[in-house]
């Protein structure tokens, strides 16, 4: 069951990043609007599926301290400024210049969380095997010759380390909420933040310029990210970062396969090599994960 809630979030992670790449080179309005109406679509798209029953919204399992909604609002805050860096960058710049500074949100996710969370120091064989996989993976990513730091890779980078950071704070708050209860609420926070830039900017004008066209894209990409997101969080919620990030890798065997499979496009003998080493990996990983 693990492996294909990771099959289906990879597949949907994909795809939403290509829709992702369009909406955002059709940008018709600012950042803040589009983080808004982002979340209010998730939103809208959840709420009908917890009152079906099929997903829960659940209260807190523990005492909600001032700590506590002091430190919900800054990784609210973090996510929020993810957000757009990414989508100026992604506006700007070519996916596979940017992509090698995008995967390393995910080194940075796993060192932090072994670093500061005792129980994945437990698992040293599965820290080990995530770590080289996601650098195996993002070091032949990279093209040596076409390879560019400029401000939109900077942009990226500067998000990785601010979402492995908000993941971090994600994974203390998912012990005693729910993965909807936490993102719908996470999603409000944010919504507040963004009208308090727009009022403060007098940018509230911008939402005139929506087009039908832009909206249905909108709601197409954010169906797609929401499938993707609930899964991920769900995982983090069972198998924490390190075995998450790890396991999350298995989309590289998926991606040649239906290449071969679909378009008769026969994989390089690097990304073969690369793909047995990473399966290596995960199933070491896995293996001996405590």
């Amino acid at each position: 069951m693990t492996l294909l809630l990771w099959i289906i979030q990879s597949f949907f992670g994909a795809f939403g990043m290509v829709m992702v790449k369009k909406m955002v080179e059709k940008r018709k309005i600012g950042n803040n609007w589009q983080t808004i109406l982002n979340r209010w679509v998730h939103i809208l798209i959840l709420f009908p599926v917890v009152l079906l029953g099929f997903l829960s919204y659940d209260l807190p399992s523990k005492e909600i301290t001032s700590f506590n909604v002091f430190l919900f609002i800054l990784a609210a805050t973090a996510i929020s400024v993810t957000y757009p860096l990414r989508r100026i960058a992604y506006a700007n710049e070519k996916v596979s210049i940017l992509q090698p500074f995008s995967m390393l949100f995910q080194v940075f996710t796993i060192i932090i969380s072994f670093i500061f969370i005792a129980s994945e120091r437990v698992n040293l064989i599965t820290f080990l095997m995530a770590l080289l996989a996601s650098l195996i993976v993002i070091w032949t990513s990279i093209d040596i010759k076409k390879i560019e730091i400029n401000t939109y890779s900077l942009m990226v980078l500067a998000s990785s380390v601010i979402k492995s950071i908000q993941v971090f704070i994600m994974l203390y708050f998912i012990k005693f909420l729910s993965p909807v209860t936490f993102y719908i609420t996470e999603s409000f926070v944010i919504i507040g933040l963004s009208l308090l830039l727009l009022i403060g900017k007098k940018q509230l004008w911008e939402l005139s310029v929506l087009t039908k066209d832009y909206a249905k894209m909108l709601v197409q990409t954010n169906t797609i990210a929401i499938i993707s997101i609930i899964i991920a969080l769900s995982m983090y919620k069972n198998l924490w970062a390190v075995a998450t990030s790890l396991i999350s890798l298995l989309y590289l065997v998926f991606v040649y396969m239906f290449w071969y499979i679909l378009l008769k496009e026969i994989p390089k003998k690097k990304d073969v090599i690369v793909t047995i080493l990473v399966s290596l990996c995960i199933i070491i990983g896995i293996l001996f994960k405590k």
